[in-house]
């Protein structure tokens, strides 16, 4: 029997998302070595940087939208649950439906014009007013790949959703439903 998960686009997905997050958990650790350098550089041998925060705001711009997907996908995304939790599995499905076709929607409308954004600045040579001065474009890519990504992956879970048992919420959120079920 042939292994049917390496064609599955929906396991593919699930895949850049996390490798995608897993890139910003690296970002994460680079800005914290970034600035503790800057500080034993700054205090300890009066030397500063010109170049650290710069760099460490672009990467957590970065980290930020490389995870959006990941979290989407772990059901981790922030939710007001107080009304959903009291409707039926069929009405709490719906709703799922619904949140994930939004998020769908604005991810690609964000991605479309997002790219317009970038292609500007890389048109036009638009630059960071910043010491550094870096290129716009650099901070604003994240927001298209990002905001694309997560458009995947709503459409993925979209898929997934009359699949899978209706969500389950409790007073104490998600994740108390979660381990509840464990």
């Amino acid at each position: 029997m042939a292994d049917t998960s390496r064609s599955n686009p929906l396991v593919w997905v699930d895949r850049l998302a996390e490798l995608l997050a897993r890139l910003g958990d690296l970002l994460v650790v680079t800005i914290a070595l970034m600035l503790f350098g800057e500080v034993v550089a700054r205090y300890a041998f009066n030397a500063p940087t010109i170049w650290t925060q710069d760099i460490a705001v672009t990467l957590q711009v970065w980290f930020t939208y490389l995870g959006m997907a990941y979290v989407l996908r772990r059901r981790e995304l922030i939710r007001i649950t107080a009304v959903i939790a009291l409707l039926g599995p069929r009405l709490r499905r719906v709703a799922e439906g619904f949140a994930l076709a939004v998020i769908l929607l604005f991810s690609l409308m964000a991605t479309v014009y997002g790219w317009d954004v970038v292609s500007e600045s890389i048109r036009s040579g638009r630059r960071q007013p910043t010491i550094l001065e870096l290129p716009n474009w650099i901070a604003e890519l994240p927001v298209v790949i990002g905001f694309a990504l997560l458009a995947l992956q709503s459409l993925a879970e979209l898929i997934r959703l009359p699949l899978r048992p209706a969500p389950t919420f409790t007073p104490g959120g998600e994740h108390a439903a979660r381990d509840d079920a464990s």
